[in-house]
């Protein structure tokens, strides 16, 4: 008896809420139908060992139909497909993309998958290290000379196909542009070994190194602090600068920190980010050649 009085406990409101969900179910599935392309990453497990020695797609592209309400968070979803082939051996290997392959919601079906086959050589995996040869195009620009263009680290350790790696004898860097000089003077520019399915076996990314500086300098003061004029709560980015001057050897080591200085100015007082130019004090007999960077974000609090 008691089991029958709650069904019929507020039996109006629990009718109204079925019939909203009827409705929204209704709204949802009746909406118009469309169509549209969703791309899913492709992530191949192989066994140990072994490893891929062609090219694969790294994606997979899924035509899709149904309701735009379903479609719509669909396509905003990350979704992955893991192709096991830990069971598979030494040699040309066949997967099959299935249409179940995705999870999709009620009343979205697949029209299409492209590519819906897949077709990955599998080569016994191997290692060994070989040297980088670091190239350049262009010259540096007049008022600069080239100070340091190197590879780290020099040799590096590479992974990839057995039968690949004994066509490799050295890892050619991308041609460095020596001509477009950054503001810090220095080049940071990742390593690429420009081979597929060929990887880095390093602990930290290999990266090809540059400097230069200016032809009209001949000491450079690094680290030098940055103040703010004014009172105002602030912060900077960065905070230090590298001054590059022109002064006579002996100067140079009497030199102290507090008769240079840099800095900027910021009259501004509302809270905000702001770009300036960094300004800097020298004693006498010292000529400023560069300051690096030249410019500062100032963060006001």
């Amino acid at each position: 008896m008691a089991r029958v009085s709650f069904l019929f406990h507020n039996l109006p409101w629990k009718i109204l809420s079925l019939l909203v969900a009827f409705g929204i179910w209704f709204v949802v599935m009746s909406s118009n139908s469309i169509e549209m392309t969703k791309e899913v990453n492709l992530e191949l497990e192989v066994p140990s060992g072994l490893t891929v020695a062609n090219e694969v797609p790294d994606r997979v592209s899924f035509r899709l139909s149904g309701s735009k309400f379903f479609l719509r968070t669909l396509a905003n979803s990350l979704d992955t497909i893991h192709v096991d082939l830990t069971k598979a051996k030494a040699g040309p290997a066949y997967y099959r993309i299935e249409k179940d392959s995705l999870h999709l919601p009620i009343g979205v079906r697949v029209l299409s998958i492209s590519p819906s086959t897949i077709n990955p050589v599998l080569e016994h995996l191997d290692r060994r290290t070989v040297p980088v040869e670091v190239q350049q195009k262009n010259e540096v620009p007049n008022g600069y000379r080239l100070v340091k263009l190197y590879a780290s680290p020099k040799n590096v350790r590479i992974k990839g196909p057995r039968n690949v790696l004994e066509t490799i004898s050295q890892i050619r860097s991308e041609p460095v542009d020596l001509s477009d000089v950054p503001t810090t003077l220095k080049w940071e520019i990742p390593l690429r070994t420009g081979v597929p399915n060929v990887f880095f076996d390093e602990d930290t990314e290999p990266k090809i190194m540059a400097e230069v500086e200016p032809t009209g300098s001949n000491f450079r003061v690094a680290g030098v602090p940055i103040r703010v004029t004014g009172s105002h709560s602030s912060s900077l980015k960065p905070d230090k600068v590298a001054l590059y001057v022109n002064c006579p050897p002996n100067l140079i080591r009497t030199l102290t920190p507090d008769q240079v200085k840099a800095y900027v100015e910021v009259p501004e007082t509302k809270a905000g980010t702001y770009v300036r130019e960094v300004k800097v004090e020298l004693p006498a007999g010292v000529k400023l050649v560069r300051v690096v960077p030249d410019r500062v974000q100032v963060i006001l609090e």
